[in-house]
């Protein structure tokens, strides 16, 4: 059994599986998930006229207090038909004995449109629908009164149904219900109701402001009542969920790495509002999601939220590959920081979800190995070995089959309730015609009530403790979700706690079997090993750039982000675009490789023995980088010497001299390669040409010593040449004899008389 008093229809994965399989015999694709219900009580397509309850009031009554004595019955008829109709009358008939089954909710649901309304049954007067005949399309509405005395002293769920027939008796709609007493004498059920807010498939900021337009926000609507938790996968609150991996500026004016800030307000731009709806603007998408981080924080305030791990993994696909416990633990601990960021919230971390609330050994082990201590499941995946008469406690002591001892705290969903939920959701397909909210709420408001009156009446000295959970997949009507909570609350029979009130709640003396193997035919199987593989190589690469970055640029840490988005497991069921974002995510990766990277040059000459090699390193993040740079010649012509690690600033360059000593002449390539200190390597390699002509240098400086030594020969020799001119420019004394008896042997001065020259006496020649 699961955990109730007998089986009420086939379980939710039989169903799955026949859906999957009837998808496949038509040829046509299996839906993403799980999304559709059954129709609301009424919707019965064999008959000619829409019959839907829309308000039941009120929604349990009580035979002695005059306020709540007279139950009115609002209903809305439409005819589907070809045909017009004429003489339409109307009527409310009710069982007078309640259920004491939880299987008989779903038998009297689901019976067909033409079987029998029972025997021991009270019926309203007749009321006619319309004074004239009900055409193609048209609709009316028709109340319907029954006093509550009638139904007897029974207390529980009464099955009603609205009935409409022609003139001639003929049935022609039908709208099943159930009418619900007050309770008397008993301890009310405790329910808690667990909403998903996981950022899904969307990589994008633009996508993700949509998605807080749309599903999220309406989930945050529907959450008025602050007992209701939250499953938060973290990455819905990212400032910016993937910023510009291409190297260069983006259209908002960020760059490589940097994540665009958040205004400090949360005003419109004047030119962002002017824009037409659904354009995308940076400008709107930053606001868009700053407003969404207020609201949600406001919100939080003294609200239970679980913070799963970023991007909400496929924790069966994390089993297929070695690293999965890793992964788990890596995507848990990118998550807790952003969901403690909601600091008026009471935030559980160490929570395992499992899809569809199912697992297996597997997942367990892996759910434990990662550090989770509590995991959500429901159940079908964890029944009771013993078939019970009642609906047991929520609560269950799990073994995570990882050895003996390793047990987690275990929160079982009610499938049922979780099931009826899902009624309460926008139709996830096109398709799908959608049913006004009135229709939707007076049909569940009735059906959820029955339950948990059902419930409560199992033992009604004994207060359980239950847990509802949405799927992931869940966009609801708010107003539908509001009315149902308030309803349960005002009913007597049931009340809502906290997530962390019913962790409190002990363990049932319940004996539940051991957590089977998932299904193998599922609408959406797990995601490819070999995808996860990919992701977790992309995670590897994304890790050794952060320890160069000193773990502290947010150009990684949003990376490593986008790469845990795609192991979540809304991907299911998604493959063919599942494979575009990862080569999106590859390319990314790659462009933060490309950012720091050597700059090609120019030829370089290099005409010494020993020199430096110049080389340039150009780093385009937003952080600062260590490097180390490796050149390799590919030719024994040079002999580069190793240089220390390097650390390039921010959005800069450095010039590194690498000392070389030139061996032999001729043309070699250098190629110079970047890699961070664990050897990852950044960017392309870069081949440096360069031009060696060892002998240059003795040739030069030959030149230049026989050019020094020629100079200084031509020096001395015009030196010697000027001082002879100068020793015979100087004026001569007259050695001859003086006849005039001057004794000092010099010419009296001016003797030649104004600057003439005075002749020499010649000497004698041919005397004796």
């Amino acid at each position: 059994m699961s955990g109730r008093d007998a089986p009420h229809g086939p379980g939710r994965r039989a169903v799955l599986a026949g859906l999957a399989g009837a998808a496949a015999l038509a040829g046509a694709p299996a839906p993403a998930a799980a999304t559709t219900t059954p129709s609301p009580a009424g919707a019965d397509d064999a008959l000619p006229l829409h019959v839907a309850v829309v308000d039941v009031t009120p929604t349990t009554y009580a035979a002695d207090d005059p306020a709540r004595s007279l139950i009115a019955v609002r209903a809305r008829v439409r005819n589907d038909g070809g045909e017009a109709l004429e003489g339409l009358r109307a009527r409310l008939v009710a069982q007078r004995s309640p259920v004491v089954a939880r299987s008989s909710l779903d038998r009297w649901e689901s019976a067909d449109a033409d079987s029998s309304l029972g025997r021991a049954v009270v019926s309203s007067d007749d009321a006619d629908v319309t004074a004239g005949g009900l055409r193609p399309g048209e609709e009316a509405e028709v109340l319907l009164t029954l006093e509550a005395s009638e139904l007897g002293g029974g207390e529980g769920a009464h099955p009603a149904a609205v009935e409409v027939v022609t003139g001639d008796g003929e049935r022609a709609g039908l709208a099943r219900t159930f009418l619900v007493s007050t309770p008397a004498g008993v301890r009310t059920t405790l329910l808690t109701l667990l909403l998903p807010l996981v950022a899904g498939r969307v990589r994008e900021a633009d996508g993700l402001a949509e998605e807080v337009a749309g599903r999220l926000g309406r989930l945050v609507e529907a959450s008025g009542d602050p007992r209701t938790s939250w499953a938060l996968d973290p990455a819905v609150l990212a400032d910016v969920f993937t910023p510009p991996f291409n190297g260069t500026e983006a259209g908002d004016g960020t760059a490589v790495g940097e994540a665009a800030p958040l205004p400090p307000a949360v005003e419109v731009p004047a030119q962002a509002a002017a824009l037409p709806p659904g354009t995308t603007d940076p400008a709107r998408t930053i606001v868009a999601l700053a407003t969404w981080r207020e609201r949600l924080a406001a919100a939080a305030a003294g609200r239970c939220v679980v913070a799963l791990p970023h991007g909400d993994p496929d924790l069966t696909a994390l089993t297929a590959v070695a690293a999965g416990a890793e992964l788990l633990a890596e995507a848990g601990a990118a998550g807790v920081d952003v969901a403690t960021s909601l600091d008026a919230a009471t935030v559980l971390t160490g929570v395992s979800w499992p899809v569809d609330e199912d697992a297996g050994t597997e997942v367990l082990t892996l759910a434990a190995r990662a550090g989770a201590t509590t995991v959500v499941l429901d159940d079908e995946a964890l029944p009771t070995r013993d078939e019970l008469t009642y609906t047991p406690t929520g609560r269950a002591d799990v073994e995570a089959g990882t050895g003996a001892g390793t047990t987690l705290t275990g929160l079982i969903a009610d499938s049922a309730l979780s099931q009826l939920l899902q009624r309460a959701a926008v139709p996830a397909s096109p398709e799908v015609e959608d049913v006004v909210d009135d229709e939707v709420a007076g049909s569940l408001v009735q059906r959820v009530l029955a339950e948990v009156a059902t419930i409560t009446l199992q033992r009604p000295s004994d207060p359980r403790s239950l847990l509802v959970v949405a799927a992931r997949s869940f966009d609801p009507r708010p107003a539908v979700v509001q009315r149902v909570v308030a309803a349960v609350e005002a009913s007597g029979w049931a009340s809502w706690q906290s997530l962390p009130d019913l962790l409190a709640t002990p363990v049932p003396d319940v004996e539940r079997a051991a957590a089977p193997e998932p299904d193998t035919v599922s609408l959406r199987p797990a995601l490819p090993g070999a995808h996860v593989v990919a992701v977790r190589d992309a995670l590897a690469t994304l890790a050794e750039l952060r320890e160069a970055l000193d773990g502290t640029a947010p150009a990684t840490g949003a990376a490593q982000r986008s790469a845990l988005m795609l192991l979540a497991a809304s991907w299911r069921g998604h493959l063919p675009e599942l494979r575009s974002a990862r080569a999106g995510l590859q390319e990314d990766a790659a462009a933060l490789l490309r950012a720091v990277h050597v700059l090609p040059g120019s030829v370089l000459n290099l005409a010494a023995t020993r020199t430096e090699l110049p080389v340039t390193i150009v780093n385009e993040l937003f952080a600062p980088v260590r490097v180390e740079l490796v050149l390799r010649p590919r030719s024994p012509r040079v002999q580069l010497e190793a240089v220390p690690a390097q650390t390039v600033p921010a959005r800069g360059q450095v010039r590194v001299g690498v000392p070389v000593r030139a061996l032999a002449n001729g043309s070699v390539v250098v190629e110079a390669q970047l890699r961070t200190p664990s050897g990852l390597p950044l960017g392309e390699p870069v081949g440096l040409d360069v031009n060696v002509r060892a002998d240059l240098e003795g040739w030069l400086t030959g030149l230049v010593g026989g050019g020094a030594g020629a100079l200084l020969v031509v020096g001395l020799v015009r030196a010697v040449r000027r001082g002879r001119r100068r020793v015979d420019a100087v004026p001569h004394a007259d050695v001859s004899g003086d006849t005039d008896g001057t004794t000092d042997g010099h010419e009296p001065p001016g003797a030649a008389g104004d600057g003439e020259r005075r002749e020499r006496p010649s000497a004698p020649t041919g005397q004796g």
